[in-house]
């Protein structure tokens, strides 16, 4: 039976991946039109599937794919790229300029432009291209002009205005009948902002001219100056032969058949040290040009970098004068537990402490890259070498893990970056089931709990993959008194986690965090982003044909690895290969969020997965899978064969030169601040500054009242309102006395005392005033609520001079409406006040059921309608005479 079914999936398989390789070759630069409308994306996930399903099964022994195969594919390749340079660039190229008058003249080609084709070029939101030549129409009938980007594009034939459309996203189309032969094409394309994308096709008649259906890019060959029709034709001969080939190779290759792999030799510490050092070398290549500067180069020109690395000068901090309130960090003033708003990486700041005290933040968060690309490294070469005697190709697993192309996407999120105890846990996972002793189950607690330490979201993967790791074991038989063992282990893990767990559970208790559906919807990924790459190689060419709606993190792990990662699977251990599936497909789940009714189920029934909010991470999961699998898939193979594939996966992850910023030290403003009393606020809070307040901060360490986490507190929120504009406000200013700010730091002129200025940066006293109070309820009141409208009833005619509500989340109004009544009959308007700085105050003393009120001349009526448009959350209301 898995004979068959090997035989049948490898057949589809090969149907697949001659369709696939067939829509691959229809890209550029090859540009190639086969006779058949096949596109690339819908088939990649079957074509792995497949794959898969045909690695599980049991292959008939059988000799490698045919020498004869690999050469004719070689032979086709080499008389492509022939044809290629005998044809030369094909298209139109476009000229762009910018307000400042920067230009940039793109290649021939189609009309396809994103913003990677203009990498290199000093940043611009504003651009202006322009393409001018013939178009040639391969036939007179009617077709079906389109254009899909964000922008403005006009175009004109023959100096006709055919298509005209604008937006974000923009979506246009025109029919049209064109003549065969040659006609002046012009495009203009105008866009401002981000998300630079404009994409120009066609869909062209059937032979008997009427409208037909299939709808493509205009293609270079259409463009510009004329090539060979003859050369065009022969491109695309060539292209169906070497989707043949390839399709052939698939069918032949070996996916199930088992291989004997180099038997098993303990580690020594020699092959450790090498190991570290080698990847330390990878690391410092892969992320040129870091080496340079690590002191003052980093990702501090990105917010999540600047909160990274003040999370580790704070933990340093803490950690020194007062560990015990480590937690309490001064940002985010007066909350309590400010760090628990966002990860704490207490066990990585720890460890680069010294570094991060005797230089700075910047050096000690690149410390922490490249001791984590090594320790992670390290513990996916473990993972191979545990089954494997062969050093060479676990290394090459350890290295697509420390430095593959998922590690430079997310360099601004540290926290993201430290799975150095991920692969860990799942040696010492492995070694107990080896052996089932106390020792090494508590081992495998440790670990999770170190991960937890370093990092919550990396920590929240760790637990999932190790429950997935038990849960197998479990189906094929773990004994009870073993997984008793287990769960104690685990258990220890959930105890060292208690005094880190137990900052955020008071946390989510004191605010009422819980991330909703719609919060996880916007950081989760899509299928499409699996498909999309973040290395140079494939990154413009994958990107250039996705819906950028759909595309969120670039997630594709290169196709050598995928290759690697599926043939890795028929020789595989099965408590790897069961494990490897199982996590990965938990992972994919999990990361693709509420586009899934099993993660919407989730959601809802666990409480666990509330508490992350970034799903799209755990894609990492599959990252250290197909790591583990590409290294088992290369045991026992030739040295030169591992060092060729060990090159082909780093030239799929490169990202070269990387793009990072220069830190700039606490400036005197700042250490002017130090030793002074009462609380800080830079003006404007919000935005980009308020990360770079929180690094100044460190200079003078007061408490802050700007702050930035991927939780926004609800006081924080109503603050904005008051303080995050450049113009201070009466309220503004009892807000901040009522914080117990004594000086402001702004760059813009304020009315206020001025009291020191260094460059640009001026500092500002708070004088004396009104001060802004929490407010407290009165005498509770029946309420009738109807839709948005509430009347409140006394009981009796009373005086009233105020209204006490529970505060809502729309936008505050400043002067509500109100109409009054005696007898219910007649009512007349009024209005009144209402302070948001009061508000504030008293959503900082209850994030959850903070109060706000309604100040009135004192009047006497018994019936009150509340203004619709004021915040107020249905329940109860209080009145004070």
């Amino acid at each position: 039976m898995q004979r068959l079914l090997s035989a049948v999936s490898r057949t589809v398989l090969a149907a697949v991946v001659f369709l696939l390789v067939l829509a691959v070759l229809r890209w550029a630069p090859v540009h190639a039109e086969p006779p058949w409308d096949v596109r690339a994306l819908p088939l990649a996930a079957p074509a792995l599937l497949l794959a898969i399903v045909a690695s599980l099964g049991d292959a008939p022994l059988r000799r490698a794919p045919s020498r004869r195969l690999v050469q004719g594919l070689a032979g086709a390749l080499c008389a492509l790229a022939a044809a290629l340079a005998l044809r030369g660039p094909a298209g139109l190229s476009a000229e762009g300029v910018t307000p400042a008058g920067e230009r940039r003249v793109l290649k021939p080609g189609p009309i396809d432009l994103i913003g990677e084709d203009l990498r290199g070029l000093p940043p611009s939101r504003a651009w202006t291209f322009v393409w001018d030549g013939p178009l040639h129409v391969p036939a007179t009938g009617a077709y079906r002009l389109w254009a899909e980007g964000s922008g403005d594009v006009r175009l004109e034939i023959d100096g006709r205005e055919l298509l005209f459309g604008s937006g974000d996203p923009l979506r246009v189309a025109s029919e049209q009948m064109l003549g065969e032969g040659e006609h002046s094409l012009r495009v203009r394309f105008d866009h401002r902002g981000p998300g630079l994308r404009l994409r120009l096709g066609w869909t062209r008649p059937t032979t008997g001219g009427r409208p037909g259906w299939r709808s493509d890019l205009i293609s270079p060959r259409y463009l510009g100056a004329p090539a060979s029709a003859l050369l065009w034709r022969f491109i695309d001969v060539l292209a169906v032969a070497i989707a043949a080939l390839v399709s052939a190779l698939a069918f032949a290759f070996p996916w199930g058949r088992a291989r004997r792999m180099p038997l098993p030799s303990p580690t020594s510490g020699r092959e450790v040290g090498a190991s570290l050092l080698g990847y330390a070398i990878l690391f410092v290549a892969m992320s040129w040009p870091l080496v340079l500067d690590p002191a003052h180069l980093g990702v501090v020109d990105r917010v999540d970098g600047r909160l990274n690395a003040w999370i580790l000068a704070w933990d340093a901090h803490a950690l020194f004068h007062a560990p015990m309130s480590v937690f309490d960090a001064p940002i985010f003033h007066p909350l309590p537990d400010a760090l628990a708003f966002t990860e704490n990486l207490l066990l990585p700041a720890a460890v680069a402490a010294p570094v991060t005290l005797l230089g700075n933040p910047v050096l000690g968060y690149n410390f922490l890259l490249l001791v984590s690309a090594m320790i992670s490294g390290l513990g996916a070469q473990l993972l191979v070498r545990r089954v494997t005697g062969d050093r060479l190709a676990a290394f090459v697993a350890g290295a697509v893990f420390a430095v593959g192309g998922h590690r430079w996407v997310r360099m601004a999120h540290l926290h993201a970056e430290l799975t150095w105890f991920l692969p860990l846990a799942l040696v010492a996972l492995d070694r107990f089931f080896e052996k089932r002793t106390w020792p090494r189950a508590l081992a495998v607690g440790a670990c999770l709990a170190a991960q937890g330490w370093s990092s919550v979201y990396i920590g929240a993967m760790t637990a999932t993959t190790l429950a997935v790791g038990v849960l197998v074991a479990t189906l094929a038989g773990l004994r009870g008194r073993d997984l008793l063992r287990l769960a104690g282990g685990l258990a220890f893990g959930a105890l060292l986690l208690v005094p880190v767990a137990r900052p955020y559970m008071r946390m989510r208790a004191f605010q009422g965090v819980e991330f909703t559906l719609a919060d996880q919807a916007v950081h989760a990924t899509t299928l499409e982003s699996y498909l999309a790459a973040p290395g140079r190689l494939y990154g413009a060419l994958t990107r250039r044909h996705m819906d950028p709606a759909r595309l969120r993190d670039p997630l594709f792990p290169g196709v050598a690895l995928l290759v690697l990662g599926v043939a890795g699977l028929s020789i595989a251990p099965r408590r790897y290969r069961a494990v490897s599936l199982a996590a990965s497909a938990v992972a994919i789940v999990i990361s693709l969020g509420p586009e899934t009714a099993l993660f919407r189920w989730a959601h809802e029934h666990v409480v666990f997965l509330r508490a992350i909010r970034a799903l799209g991470r755990f894609s990492l999961i599959p990252i250290l899978a197909l790591s583990v699998l590409a290294g088992l898939a290369l045991a026992g193979r030739r040295r030169l064969v591992v060092l060729g594939a060990l090159a082909l996966l780093l030239v799929e992850s490169l990202n070269l030169p990387l793009r990072y910023g220069r830190y700039v030290p606490p400036s005197p403003a700042a250490r002017w601040l130090a030793g002074r009393d009462g609380a800080v606020a830079y003006l404007p809070i919000g935005g980009d500054g308020d990360t770079e307040a929180m690094l100044q901060a460190m200079a003078h360490d007061r408490p802050l009242v700007n702050g930035d986490s991927g939780f926004v507190p609800r006081p924080y929120a109503r603050t904005l309102e008051l303080l995050g504009s450049p113009e201070i406000s009466p309220e503004g200013l009892r807000l901040l006395r009522g914080l117990g700010v004594s000086q402001v730091v702004s760059r813009d002129a304020r009315p206020l005392p001025l009291l020191a200025a260094f460059g640009d940066e001026r500092i500002y006293g708070v004088p004396g005033g009104d001060v802004a109070r929490a407010v407290s309820p009165g005498r509770a009141v029946p309420v009738v609520w109807r839709g948005d409208r509430s009347t409140l009833d006394l009981g009796e005619p009373a005086p009233l001079e105020a209204i006490v509500f529970e505060i809502g989340d729309d936008a505050w109004v400043e002067r509500p409406r109100l109409w009054f009544s005696v007898d219910g009959a007649h009512w007349d308007a009024g209005e009144g006040t209402a302070s948001l700085a009061d508000a504030v105050l008293s959503l900082c003393r209850d994030p959850r059921r903070g109060l706000g009120e309604v100040r009135l001349p004192t009047r006497t009526t018994r019936f009150v309608r509340l203004d619709p448009r004021l915040p107020v959350r249905p329940g109860l209301l209080w009145v004070r005479p």
